[in-house]
Protein backbone atom coordinates (compact mmCIF):
# COMPACT_ATOMS: atom_id res chain seq x y z
CA UNK A 1 0.00 0.00 0.00
CA UNK A 2 1.15 2.99 -0.87
CA UNK A 3 0.99 6.49 0.93
CA UNK A 4 -1.12 9.37 0.15
CA UNK A 5 2.02 11.47 -0.74
CA UNK A 6 3.46 8.49 -3.26
CA UNK A 7 0.21 8.64 -4.69
CA UNK A 8 -0.03 12.66 -5.61
CA UNK A 9 3.43 12.68 -7.25
CA UNK A 10 2.41 9.88 -9.71
CA UNK A 11 -0.81 11.66 -10.23
CA UNK A 12 1.46 14.95 -10.99
CA UNK A 13 3.53 12.95 -13.25
CA UNK A 14 0.71 11.35 -15.19
CA UNK A 15 -1.24 14.74 -15.58
CA UNK A 16 2.50 16.33 -16.73
CA UNK A 17 2.60 13.06 -18.92
CA UNK A 18 -0.74 14.00 -20.15
CA UNK A 19 -0.24 18.11 -20.79
CA UNK A 20 3.19 17.13 -22.52
CA UNK A 21 1.50 15.02 -25.23
CA UNK A 22 -1.22 17.69 -25.66
CA UNK A 23 1.08 20.61 -26.21
CA UNK A 24 3.06 18.17 -28.69
CA UNK A 25 -0.29 17.06 -30.92
CA UNK A 26 -1.25 21.34 -30.81
CA UNK A 27 2.39 21.67 -32.44
CA UNK A 28 1.53 19.51 -35.08
CA UNK A 29 -1.79 20.98 -35.64
CA UNK A 30 0.38 24.19 -35.76
CA UNK A 31 3.15 22.83 -38.26
CA UNK A 32 0.17 21.51 -40.64
CA UNK A 33 -1.56 24.92 -40.48
CA UNK A 34 1.52 26.19 -41.33
CA UNK A 35 2.27 23.86 -44.04
CA UNK A 36 -1.40 24.36 -45.57
CA UNK A 37 -0.84 28.22 -45.84
CA UNK A 38 2.28 27.86 -47.61
CA UNK A 39 0.35 25.87 -50.20
CA UNK A 40 -2.50 27.96 -50.26
CA UNK A 41 0.27 30.96 -50.93
CA UNK A 42 1.97 28.52 -53.75
CA UNK A 43 -1.38 28.10 -55.26
CA UNK A 44 -2.87 31.70 -55.46
CA UNK A 45 0.97 32.49 -56.99
CA UNK A 46 0.86 30.02 -59.37
CA UNK A 47 -3.14 31.01 -60.68
CA UNK A 48 -1.75 34.48 -60.61
CA UNK A 49 1.32 33.85 -62.80
CA UNK A 50 -1.23 31.43 -65.02
CA UNK A 51 -3.12 34.86 -65.05
CA UNK A 52 -0.70 36.83 -66.76
CA UNK A 53 0.31 34.29 -68.70
CA UNK A 54 -2.51 34.44 -70.49
CA UNK A 55 -3.17 38.05 -70.60
CA UNK A 56 0.37 38.22 -72.11
CA UNK A 57 -0.18 35.59 -74.94
CA UNK A 58 -4.11 37.21 -75.85
CA UNK A 59 -2.10 40.61 -76.09
CA UNK A 60 0.28 39.18 -78.66
CA UNK A 61 -2.68 38.06 -80.57
CA UNK A 62 -4.86 41.54 -79.98
CA UNK A 63 -6.95 40.08 -77.90
CA UNK A 64 -6.73 42.41 -74.67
Amino acid sequence: MSDFFTTAIEMQREMLRAQHAQMDVAQKFLDAGRQMTAFQEAGQKAAEANLAAWKHWAGLWGMK
